[in-house]
Order: structure tokens, then C-alpha cells, then sequence
């Protein structure tokens, strides 16, 4: 077992009150904050500089969900770095891969 291993121990009502808070604090961190700035932002921008509708805290929870999942499904894969030196290939090699695809387009256009 790893001896730098760390158990948080909740202890009594002051460890679950702090447990609340932490909670709390990350959903309004996370959830509630950025929902109310796309909204406050979203209807600053659009209703006075654009003469668009006004979104109410609902739509900007959807409109929240959708940018967060669409940077989910973005960015999923481009984050991780990977640096590798790629192998060589021989001139030889590159001109015989050549030739094989040569024939056998040759060979697929004969038959068609």
C-alpha cells in the first residue's frame, strides 16, 4: 500500500458542513456561475447591440450544456502530445509502395 496516500476523514457535523460547502461551492463554480454570465452576457450583447431576443436562466442552461458538450466532443483527443520520431523509409521502398498501388490501379481499371 502507498504510504503517501491520503484519506479525507469527515468527522462529525463540522466535516459534513464542510463537505456542503465544497459542494455547493463547485456546482455554483461550475454550474451556476457560468450559466448566469451567458445569460447576463447574452442579453447585454444581443438585445442592445444586436436587437435580438433576450434569453431567460433556462435557455442559457441549455445554451451552457451545448457549449460544454461541443468542447467535450472537440477537444477530446486534440489535448494529449505526443512527440515520436518517425521511422525512415528507404527510397526503394517508397518507389516499390508506389508501384504496387500502380498496379493494382491498373489491374482494377482493367477489370472494370
Amino acid at each position: 500500500m502507498n504510504k503517501n496516500f491520503k484519506v479525507v476523514q469527515i468527522q462529525g457535523l463540522s466535516g459534513l458542513l464542510l463537505l456542503g460547502f465544497v459542494v455547493v461551492g463547485i456546482i455554483c463554480g461550475f454550474v451556476l456561475f457560468p450559466i448566469w454570465i451567458i445569460m447576463v452576457g447574452w442579453n447585454e450583447l444581443s438585445v442592445s447591440v444586436f436587437s435580438g431576443p433576450a434569453i431567460n436562466y433556462y435557455q442559457a442552461s441549455l445554451l451552457w450544456i451545448f457549449l460544454v458538450l461541443s468542447a467535450y466532443l472537440l477537444l477530446r483527443n486534440s489535448i494529449s502530445v505526443k512527440v515520436e520520431k518517425p521511422d525512415s523509409v528507404d527510397d526503394s521502398e517508397i518507389e516499390k509502395i508506389i508501384n504496387e498501388n500502380i498496379e493494382t490501379t491498373e489491374k482494377n481499371e482493367s477489370e472494370l
